[in-house]
């Protein structure tokens, strides 16, 4: 039996939460019908244009979770053992082989499982499945993956961290290109079917195009979907008709984000005004009536409360928990 090895997943500074089963995996189970539209006013719609983009960032991070488990596995032959965790618990791997090689390779599905797997302080229980498209390659100077990544009842404990305690549900598609001079991450369609954010109780449908240049260390970001948010009390739009970019490692200098509420409510979140020049700055707005006026806005919100500029970094960079793999 090999020794253990460890990927590094990327769930720093998110924040999923979800539900689902086991054995052959089943998707998370369908979210709820649709809440009630949020009205967007001046006293949650710095919170609604935080919840969208933080349910997009940990979009982000679950669906590079399958790259970088995919980056660690790929054709290479998968231990089904029991193995023991570092500290306590166990870890299996399960393999539906199409071409019966041994390896994980394109056409294959691998389910990773731990049970009170217990690595420094952090616990980990649940499923990870990674479906991988016979669309995925090998191409010159890089590699195009095509995968299906899901995430059932993921429970990540533990007692120095704030919160204590995650549980993740997610199911997404995946479509990643890198090049030598580039990686392109595409998650079409993603979906939580609870809590995106710690702390707050919804689902979500998100979409996820960012593209990191290296030739001209210039990334951008689109994003769209739908949130449902405990906290605010219903669900919000939102949309990016101008990409969000900048220099790679650093916040945005471009770029807006468009939500759309109830009673004609509608905010925005852009580099414009004094915030186009301060690249820890954004802009927020919002028109409570929708008769086109601003009723409430902050000219310099700090993207800090917004997002952790982590997501900003270049790709090889973007490191966060370690997550054993037997």
């Amino acid at each position: 039996m090999r020794p253990a090895r460890a990927v590094v997943a990327s769930l720093v500074m998110l924040s999923g939460c979800g539900g689902g089963g086991g054995g052959g995996a089943p998707a998370p189970a369908p979210a709820p019908a649709p809440a009630a539209k949020v009205a967007l006013a001046a006293a949650n719609y710095r919170n609604a244009a935080t919840l969208a983009m933080g349910a997009t960032n940990s979009a982000y991070w679950y669906g590079k979770l399958g790259i970088d488990i995919t980056d660690a596995m790929i054709n290479q032959p998968v231990n089904l053992f029991l193995t023991a965790c570092p500290a306590s618990g166990a870890m299996q791997n399960e393999l539906l082989d199409k071409n019966r090689d041994g390896t994980f390779d394109p056409g294959d599905t691998l389910h990773m499982r731990w049970d009170r797997c217990k690595v420094g302080d952090t616990t980990i229980t649940g499923l990870v499945r990674v479906e991988l498209s016979t669309d995925s390659k090998l191409i010159p100077g890089g590699r195009e993956y095509v995968m299906t990544i899901t995430i059932v009842d993921l429970i990540m404990d533990n007692p120095q961290a704030n919160p204590s305690s995650l549980r993740i549900n997610f199911l997404a598609e995946v479509r990643y290109t890198h090049t030598a001079t580039s990686d392109h991450t595409v998650i079409p369609n993603a979906v939580f079917t609870s809590g995106q954010i710690v702390g707050d109780s919804g689902n979500s449908a998100l979409v996820v195009d960012y593209l990191q240049d290296y030739a001209s260390q210039t990334y951008s970001y689109i994003v769209s979907g739908n949130v449902v948010s405990g906290a605010l009390g219903g669900d919000v739009d939102f949309s990016t008709p101008q990409a969000f970019t900048g220099v790679v490692g650093e916040y945005p200098s471009t770029g807006r984000m468009n939500l759309t509420g109830g009673a004609n409510s509608t905010a925005r979140l852009a580099e414009e005004g004094a915030a186009a020049s301060d690249n820890a700055a954004v802009f927020a707005a919002v028109d409570a009536n929708g008769d086109g006026a601003a009723d409430a806005s902050d000219a310099q919100l700090a993207w800090t409360n917004v997002l952790p500029v982590q997501i900003f970094r270049a790709f090889p960079d973007q490191a966060g928990i370690t997550l054993p793999i037997p």
